[in-house]
Parts: C-alpha cells; sequence; structure tokens
C-alpha cells in the first residue's frame, strides 16, 4: 500500500500511536478504532491520516465495521470536538440515565496532558492510555547528556512546541 502524496513513501518515524490503538482493539478492550483526519494545509493533496490508518488497520484484520475517521483536523482542539461529534456527547445506559461517553485516548505521554483536558473538555471521560515515552525510566545521566546534538535540539523543539500548546490552550479556555 502505497502512503500519500507525491514521493507515496511512508515517513513515519513513530507509529505508537497507531499501534497502541490496534493492540487496545485486539486485546477486546475497545469496540472501535477512531482515526483524527490529521491533516495539513500546506499539503492539500495528500489524503488525511485517518484515511491512512484505516487502510493500515484493515491490512493488520481489523474489520471496517469497527473503524471510524472523522473529517478534516488540524490540531488537538479540532480532534477532540471531530470525536465528540463522531461519537455523540453522551450516551443513555440500561437505566435511562446520560452518560459521558467513555474513551481510551491513546497518544504520546509528552502531549497526554494536554490532549486529555481538550477531550473532557469537549464532553468525554477521558482514561489515558500513553505511549511514545520519550525518557527511558531506568536511564541514568551521563556527561554526554550536556553536549549539543541534533537529537537534544530536536527534543528542546518538541518540549517548546509543546509547552505553547498547553500555554494556548489555558489561555483560550477550551
Amino acid at each position: 500500500m502505497a502512503a500519500p502524496g507525491v514521493a507515496a513513501m511512508s515517513e513515519w518515524t513513530d507509529g505508537d500511536r497507531f499501534w497502541g490503538g490496534v493492540a487496545l482493539y485486539q486485546a477486546g478492550k475497545a469496540p472501535l478504532l477512531v482515526f483524527t483526519g490529521g491533516w495539513v494545509p500546506w499539503q492539500p493533496n495528500a489524503k488525511p491520516e485517518g484515511e491512512v490508518l484505516i487502510a493500515y488497520a484493515k491490512a493488520l484484520g481489523v474489520p471496517s465495521k469497527a473503524l471510524r475517521t472523522t473529517g478534516l483536523v488540524v490540531n488537538t482542539a479540532e480532534e477532540a470536538q471531530a470525536v465528540t461529534t463522531l461519537l455523540g456527547r453522551q450516551v443513555i445506559d440500561g437505566n435511562g440515565l446520560a452518560q459521558s461517553t467513555k474513551v481510551l485516548l491513546v497518544t504520546s505521554a509528552y502531549h497526554m496532558p494536554r490532549a486529555q483536558r481538550l477531550f473532557e473538555r469537549a464532553g468525554l471521560t477521558v482514561m489515558a492510555y500513553l505511549v511514545d515515552f520519550q525518557v527511558e525510566a531506568s536511564r541514568n545521566l551521563s556527561v554526554m547528556d550536556f553536549v549539543p546534538s541534533v537529537r537534544a535540539f530536536q527534543a528542546t523543539e518538541m518540549a517548546w512546541r509543546e509547552t505553547i500548546g498547553r500555554v494556548y490552550y489555558e489561555f483560550k479556555g477550551s
């Protein structure tokens, strides 16, 4: 299966979220796999991420009836709203009482606090499933940890982006 884009080459550097969701479905922990329609405006001809991931999940044996994707979204706040719309804000339990829709939210450990807050504010009850840990818990610091490197600059950029996102949504109130 070809990846989207002119090069038709998959550039996954980390598919932990995808694999985590598939594993939860295969373990019977989730009746549905919902992928968001992640899309970037500067690549208007690329397929939304959700469509690509559904094709990969089908290739792994996940049935079509268990797969959903949202419309196009470009950030975490839009993802939360789109998933809420897709699933509905509330479900009625056996006693006729409205309950918040529960979701297993699979995302990177560093991104979970912001994502969970946005999904909860959108009206969902979130059970966090963290993947993509960026730091090895049992690792000891060495002198090499203080030497500049490309990986360190990349980690710094990722941390700044996440911090800016958290501050932005905190001030925005969503």
